[in-house]
């Protein structure tokens, strides 16, 4: 992941703002559009509302890990494979009649993906004076 990074931003670094800006955006925005994927949810019946909600925040969690851990990679995976099974294990365990709102994982999916992009991207070191000041 860090080569496909490297490779894409070639000769790009981004500094400690440009960072924080991006993550600051990409989880302001994704916040908003969860929001709006989960309308609808509120018709569930109240135990697959909490599990909906349980597995979704759990998500959202770990995405948030990504760019908050040491284990950056561990969190990535932990999240790609937690949104991966996230339809069977509301099958397996949800009251009959639950499901995810058709948008779900591939909101969740976009915004895990735009957050590893950004936190494995190149970044500036505080004392490189090549990273664009502006």
């Amino acid at each position: 992941m860090r080569r496909f990074a490297r490779r894409l931003f070639e000769g790009a670094r981004m500094s400690d703002e440009e960072y924080r800006a991006n993550l600051n955006g990409i989880n302001i925005f994704f916040g908003a559009v969860l929001g709006f994927v989960l309308a609808g949810t509120e018709t569930l019946e109240t135990a697959g509302f909490t599990l909906v909600l349980v597995l979704c925040s759990a998500i959202v969690v770990s995405i948030l890990y990504i760019s908050s851990s040491h284990r950056r990679l561990v969190y990535f995976l932990y999240t790609a494979v937690g949104i991966a099974c996230m339809p069977q294990v509301v099958g397996l365990i949800g009251p009959a009649g639950t499901a995810l709102p058709p948008k779900l994982i591939p909101t969740l999916a976009v915004w895990t993906a735009m957050t590893a992009l950004v936190e494995f991207a190149p970044r500036a070191r505080p004392e490189d004076t090549t990273a664009p000041r502006s």
